[in-house]
């Protein structure tokens, strides 16, 4: 199969990437250049409608995880996250459409919002961020061309393009300086691995419109921080008086179910993982 996965050259791109080069012929659709070789690059701005256009049709599925990522991203300039994660998407949708080829999203469990509750696909999402709001807009014109949406939990894990400011990453950063600071400590999330991530887009590859929530364990901050800290002993001081209201779980039954996808890594791996390749930097 064809494949491209715009934003191939970032933290789950190029995780994903390489774990699809064995089997499929592979192009990338980034700004950056790719962490690996042997594959084809498009250098080319996710925004660039009439291009993108244009090379959709050469291709079987696209693989889309080109976005601003996250609270921070998308509130220092809220016009590119909406462009990029919503604007860009609803177009690239309508060009897959229009060329009958399949679209994966990557969206985001960022969507549930601050319910504290553990949620399903079906219930009603309630986005507490800019980043969520422009995920869950852009989810409903990939439905529309008949795509699969995948809402991935908070990842973690090493990859050629290593996210810092991820939690579970940061915090084994932070662990392996001393001290782990959590705010608040009691919002819950979903978090995945980025190999596992990736997983469940290459099993989605092929399979029938839907959408999936994508997550390995739910734990609440403190939780993760005192895992952390079991593994690389440190201190861990709460911060009650500032906190982060945004606060979900996410039920995973339906991908495991349905596509027989199952996570195979939790935090521990992570700090094993990040321990060993920071501590080689």
């Amino acid at each position: 199969m064809r494949i491209l996965v715009t934003g191939g050259s970032g933290y789950l791109g190029s995780v994903l990437v390489d774990r699809l080069k064995p089997n499929h012929d592979v192009g990338i659709l980034d700004l950056r250049e790719p962490a690996s070789g042997a594959v084809e690059w498009i250098k080319e701005d996710i925004r660039s409608n009439s291009s993108v256009e244009g090379i959709v049709n050469s291709f079987d599925a696209i693989i889309h995880l080109a976005a601003i990522v996250g609270d921070a991203a998308c509130n220092k300039d809220p016009n590119l996250a909406v462009e990029t994660n919503y604007l860009a998407t609803k177009a690239l949708a309508r060009a897959c459409k229009n060329n009958a080829t399949q679209i994966l999203f990557a969206s985001t469990c960022s969507v549930y919002g601050a319910t504290g509750l553990k949620h399903k696909e079906d219930d009603d999402p309630q986005p507490f961020s800019l980043y969520g709001v422009t995920k869950l807009l852009a989810e409903k014109d990939v439905v529309a061309s008949g795509g699969v949406i995948l809402r991935l939990g908070t990842l973690h894990g090493n990859s050629p393009r290593l996210r810092l400011d991820l939690a579970v990453n940061e915090f084994v950063r932070n662990a392996m300086k001393g001290k782990i600071v959590v705010y608040g400590g009691q919002q819950l999330r979903p978090f995945l691995h980025v190999s596992d991530a990736a997983d469940a887009f290459i099993e989605a590859l092929g399979t029938d419109s839907d959408i999936y929530n994508v997550a390995a364990e739910n734990m609440t901050i403190l939780e993760l921080a005192e895992r952390v800290a079991q593994l690389i002993p440190c201190k861990v001081e709460i911060m009650q008086e500032i906190k982060d209201k945004r606060s979900y779980a996410a039920d995973s039954g339906k991908i495991r179910e349905r596509l027989g996808f199952e996570s195979n890594k939790k935090v521990e791996d992570t700090v094993e993982e990040l321990r060993f390749a920071l501590g080689n930097r």
